[in-house]
């Protein structure tokens, strides 16, 4: 009976790191044959009287206007029903705050010079366009924009004037691109625990987002939230980078609540890991991604808090991380 024991448990070790997230793996599968070795990159927001009046800025300022008030243009409540792309009435400066400027919030500044790149979540190579169409799919609960759409060119215009000076390649080199990393070392060796997430929750976010979670709607038609819901059914879905644990606790720790800054934040890296653990509970309800279970195709760079209830282990959804990150 020992040897059964011995042997299950060996076996369960050697799954465990079979199928761990390989941080070196993901690092070769990203680089693109090139590493900048230039002087340290500023991060800038172009001022917006550099915009140019012609075809390309009229591009530029509808790019932004969709950003900011995507709702009022491809949101379910648009008029125009064949413009209908959005699920929900989120803005794309939801999750990308200033109109997808504000450093550490996955701002736009540099992105342009990222792309083409490595996709893990579909383990091929994707443009900026399909980047775009992702979060369309995902954070927005939508369909994805035609590639040759006007609204296509214009958020790509938009993109491509704020990554104005980062070079080729450089974008990982710019300090304040994607999102601050919470402690990995805590992570490694402590579960999150929503039920302390919920304290904080209800000390810090339920005044905007609400003791329900479904935020405060603006008055009107396609007019968007004051403060958007974190669940229900016009929130995000479970195909979303924010309902991963981890990405959730990464964004929350230096954006929120609404002042909070990577310099100066307002939760512990311990509180945001537990609030978000709390946020994305499976017992809140979220509208569902089609065709999830093809996430991640490949296991050595499948991101450790990616999960899915009834197929992937609870420590995939609350932690401890360590026997799942190499």
């Amino acid at each position: 009976m020992r040897k059964i024991v011995v042997l299950a448990t060996v076996c369960s070790l050697f799954a465990t790191s079979a199928f761990a997230f390989d941080p070196k793996e993901l690092a070769k599968r990203n680089s693109m044959g090139y590493k900048y070795e230039g002087e340290k990159l500023e991060y800038k927001i172009p001022d917006e009287s550099t915009i140019p009046n012609n075809q390309m800025g009229d591009m530029i300022r509808y790019g932004k206007e969709l950003i900011v008030h995507t709702y009022k243009y491809i949101g379910p409540e648009v008029d125009d029903k064949k413009m209908r792309y959005s699920g929900n009435n989120f803005s794309c400066q939801t999750c990308h705050l200033d109109a997808g400027t504000k450093a550490f919030s996955a701002p736009f500044i540099g992105t342009s010079a990222a792309f083409p790149q490595y996709r893990p979540r579909e383990d091929t190579i994707g443009t900026l366009a399909e980047r775009i169409n992702g979060c369309m799919q995902r954070s927005m609960n939508g369909k994805p924009l035609p590639v040759e759409s006007k609204e296509m060119k214009a958020m790509e215009a938009y993109t491509f004037w704020l990554s104005q000076g980062v070079p080729i390649g450089a974008s990982n080199k710019l300090e304040g691109r994607g999102l601050h990393k919470i402690d990995r070392k805590m992570i490694k060796k402590q579960a999150a625990d929503p039920v302390k997430g919920k304290v904080v929750y209800t000390q810090h976010c339920a005044s905007c987002h609400g003791e329900d979670g479904l935020g405060v709607k603006n008055e009107g038609k396609a007019n968007g939230y004051m403060f958007p819901p974190l669940w229900g059914p016009d929130s995000y879905n479970k195909g979303a980078g924010m309902y991963r644990t981890l990405k959730a606790a990464d964004f929350i720790r230096s954006n929120m609540p609404l002042g909070a800054t990577k310099e100066h934040p307002i939760l512990t890296d311990e509180e945001a890991y537990n609030v978000a653990a709390y946020m994305n509970l499976d017992t809140h309800e979220r509208p569902e991604k089609p065709n999830r279970d093809k996430d991640f195709p490949s296991a050595a760079v499948k991101a450790p808090d990616a999960y899915i209830e009834g197929k992937d282990p609870i420590e995939r959804k609350f932690g401890p991380y360590g026997n799942i990150i190499k």
